[in-house]
Parts: C-alpha cells; sequence; structure tokens
C-alpha cells in the first residue's frame, strides 16, 4: 500500500478542519464524542487560547470552576 503524499495529507487537514468548523457554526448540539474529536485534533495541532478577561473562554473557564465547587460540595 502506498503512503499519501505531503498534499493529500495537507489536504485531508483541510477537510476535516473545514468540517468539525461547519459542525460547530451549525449550532447543532454536538456529541460528546464529536466534542472530544474536535478538542483532540486541536490539541494534536498544538492550538491552545489565551484566556482573557471577559472573553467566552474566561466565562467558561468561571462557569466549570463554580460546576466543580459545587461537586466538590455536594461530596462533603
Amino acid at each position: 500500500m502506498a503512503k499519501a503524499n505531503l498534499n493529500k495529507l495537507n489536504g485531508l487537514h483541510g477537510v476535516i478542519a473545514e468540517y468539525y468548523i461547519e459542525a460547530v457554526k451549525s449550532g447543532e448540539e454536538l456529541s460528546s464524542g464529536t466534542l472530544a474529536a474536535i478538542n483532540a485534533f486541536l490539541k494534536n495541532n498544538d492550538i491552545t487560547v489565551d484566556v482573557v478577561e471577559d472573553s467566552p473562554s474566561q466565562n467558561l473557564s468561571n462557569k466549570l470552576q463554580l460546576l466543580i465547587r459545587g461537586q466538590e460540595e455536594a461530596q462533603a
């Protein structure tokens, strides 16, 4: 079996990226598997975010911290 050349791999990467972009833009609820795949894709491509105050990332971080605290208090 022949290996794919760099152009084919770059094309596949672009198609996958576009697929994930469209899935997120659709506004439909994404399955946990799709979210995990998107997260892995970003991580494998060294995509990170700097959390800035009053940004969606900061708001998400704050909500997650509240959820974690609530679960910890419920277990205590």
